[in-house]
């Protein structure tokens, strides 16, 4: 009995980026190989919010998924976000998006990772094309003249033609053969647990970031979830942890017990769950995410974006490029990293002005005084509000955002 397992295409995790990938390959036609060191379902540490990225790239694999997942018990529909300033001032932004509207469907959800990433692979397994090996942790990856070779830690090999990296933020083949080497500053730890009980919530579940002085330009955030529970948790680049070495737990939890407008809302809540730990690379520069024979997807991708942290959006993005990008490189048996660079362009020019505009607006959440000017004149203006509320979703508006003259401008009342 041989170990050796063949395959077009190998996709290591098993993900939202892994996941998407290969339902989009198989929706192509394609087979291909879905290996995770894990056995699901499993949980995975993370804000728990569904962005309207990933309704986007659900209805455009196939709509019945995208109806399907929205009758789950375990999600809650969320409708916008709240963002409180330094001085815990509120302003509301709902999330505009037509496209879920005339469906009948909220423009984001919430659930958690271990139930959004189960029905996922619950999908997958509904797919002929796709094969999934779980309890299979891929240890080495090396090139071979028609193809690459991967080894497992139970002994198994693969010979795949092309590779999809979708392991996580984790992965050691972020660095090789993926050549990226994270700046600290551009590397978040976040920290997270869940609640019961915590009250005050948005009617229409909005998530909110809360932006604590002593933590910008990271940020507190409540998530809600379904029967009452609530993913809260912070995060901060690593740089300024070890610079000011800072115990994002201990800040956390002193939060919750001496900041009146979190002390009231935690008065009655409990925490059901441990404080976990985990590590988010944020996009800091447009770099390379594919060579000879692979392709990064996901947070191994380091495509995080540094102010909202939105990264299941965008694993599912990446997810389904790598796929279209795989089925382009099959079908010319060219596999070689001048070609490949046609993931990247497709990546970078569906999320790369959005991931470059958000790189600019972290500049100017470093200082309380202006942050909590210009929420507060939001909070007093619909029409600012409408043009914030745009920014989400559309880029030209969210542009303006980058420019220091805007700001000003809010805080003169103009």
């Amino acid at each position: 009995m041989t170990n050796t397992i063949h395959t077009d295409v190998c996709i290591v995790g098993a993900g939202p980026a892994g996941s998407f990938a290969s339902l989009f390959l198989d929706k192509a036609g394609i087979n291909c190989l879905l290996v995770d060191k894990a056995k699901f379902p499993r949980d995975k540490i993370c804000g728990d919010g569904i962005s309207g990225w990933v309704l986007g790239i659900l209805n455009l694999l196939d709509e019945d998924i995208l109806l399907r997942l929205s009758k789950q018990p375990f999600l809650l529909h969320s409708h916008g976000i709240r963002i409180v300033s330094p001085n815990f001032s509120e302003l509301d932004l709902p999330f505009i998006d037509e496209n879920m509207f005339k469906k009948g469907l909220p423009p984001g959800f919430i659930a958690r990772r271990i139930d959004f990433d189960q029905f996922m692979i619950d999908e997958v397994k509904k797919r002929a094309g796709v094969k999934l090996l779980e309890n299979c942790e891929v240890s080495g990856y090396s090139l071979l003249k028609d193809g690459t070779e991967l080894s497992t830690g139970d002994g198994k090999t693969i010979h795949a033609k092309l590779v999809i990296f979708a392991n996580g933020a984790g992965s050691k083949f972020m660095k090789d053969p993926g050549g990226i080497h994270k700046d600290p500053k551009f590397t978040m730890t976040g920290i997270k647990t869940y609640f019961n009980g915590v009250t005050g919530f948005h009617e229409q579940n909005y998530v909110e970031l809360i932006f604590l002085k002593k933590l910008l330009p990271g940020y507190f955030w409540i998530f809600p979830l379904p029967g009452g529970m609530a993913n809260v948790g912070v995060g901060l680049d690593q740089f300024r942890i070890r610079k000011k070495k800072i115990n994002l737990k201990t800040m956390m939890l002193q939060a919750i017990e001496t900041e009146p407008y979190l002390k009231e809302r935690f008065k009655n809540a409990e925490q059901v769950t441990k404080v976990e730990a985990y590590g988010l690379p944020l996009w800091d520069k447009k770099r390379p995410i594919s060579g000879h024979r692979f392709m990064l997807a996901g947070d191994t991708a380091s495509l995080i974006d540094p102010v909202t942290g939105e990264g299941m959006g965008h694993a599912a993005i990446t997810g389904m490029l790598a796929a279209r990008q795989a089925v382009r490189s099959l079908n010319t048996q060219d596999f070689s990293a001048t070609f490949m660079k046609q993931y990247d362009e497709s990546v970078y020019d569906m999320i790369g002005k959005e991931l470059a505009i958000s790189s600019k607006i972290l500049n100017f959440i470093k200082y309380p005084w202006l942050f909590n000017g210009v929420i507060n004149k939001a909070a007093k203006s619909k029409t600012l509000q409408e043009k914030l509320s745009l920014a989400m979703t559309d880029l030209e508006v969210r542009k303006k955002l980058r420019k220091p003259s805007l700001y000003l401008k809010i805080l003169m009342g103009r």
